[in-house]
C-alpha cells in the first residue's frame, strides 16, 4: 500500500498533529467512521473557544451511504471535488450563525467558526483520520439540503482514512504527490525582535 506523507518543512519544532496534517484527495472508500469517532470529532468542534462563549456555529455530519451524503455529493460539490470527495467517510458541513442586525461582526463569527473547524480537524488527525477543506461547493444547494435557514454555509470538510495511491488516475496522483507550499516566514509573521 502506497500512501503519501507530507510533513511540514520547517526548522521549528511542531507537534506531529500540526506538522503531519495535510489535505489528501485520495480516501479509502471501504472505511466507515464509527459512532465513537463521529462523536469525538463533533465534540472537538463543540468545545472550541469562542468570543464571549457565544458559539456561533453548527455542524452537520453526513456519513457515506446516507441520503444526506449522497445529496451533497451530487448537488453540493463543484469541479474536481466531485471526483474524489465521495470516497471519504464523511462530510462535515460547517455553518456560521447569521447574527441579528448589529449584534456581531461577521469577521468575529467566522473567526470563531474557523477555530472550531480547525479543532475538529486536529482531533480527526489524532484519530488517524485525514481532512480536506473544500471551498468548491454550491453554497445555496447545501444550505437547502441541510436546512440552514439561519446560518451561512462556510465550507464542507471531507473526513476519512487516507487511501492508496495505486489504482488511481495519474491526475489525482500528481496532485497528491505535489509538494506542500507556504509563504516565507517573513511574509507571514514578525517576531518582536524584528520590530525593535
Amino acid at each position: 500500500m502506497t500512501k503519501i506523507t507530507k510533513p511540514a518543512i520547517t526548522p521549528a519544532r511542531l507537534h506531529p498533529l500540526v506538522a503531519d496534517r495535510f489535505s489528501p484527495r485520495i480516501y479509502d472508500s471501504s472505511q466507515k467512521l464509527t459512532e465513537e469517532q463521529l462523536a469525538s470529532i463533533a465534540e472537538a468542534f463543540r468545545w472550541a473557544p469562542s468570543s464571549m462563549n457565544l458559539q456561533p456555529w453548527q455542524l452537520v455530519l453526513a456519513t457515506r451511504g446516507s441520503e444526506l451524503f449522497d445529496k451533497i455529493s451530487s448537488a453540493g460539490l463543484t469541479g474536481f471535488n466531485q471526483s474524489w470527495a465521495p470516497n471519504s467517510s464523511a462530510y462535515a458541513v460547517v455553518l456560521a450563525e447569521k447574527p441579528a442586525d448589529g449584534a456581531r461582526e461577521k469577521a468575529e463569527i467566522f473567526f470563531d467558526v474557523g477555530l472550531a473547524s480547525q479543532q475538529m480537524v486536529i482531533q480527526a488527525e489524532a484519530l488517524g483520520l485525514k481532512s480536506h477543506y473544500m471551498g468548491g461547493i454550491v453554497h445555496e444547494a447545501i444550505a437547502d439540503i441541510v436546512a440552514a435557514d439561519d446560518h451561512w454555509v462556510v465550507c464542507v470538510i471531507a473526513i476519512g482514512y487516507q487511501g492508496d495511491l495505486e489504482g488511481n488516475e495519474q491526475a489525482i496522483i500528481e496532485r497528491e504527490e505535489s509538494e506542500r507550499e507556504r509563504k516565507a516566514p517573513a511574509d507571514v509573521y514578525r517576531l518582536d525582535e524584528a520590530l525593535s
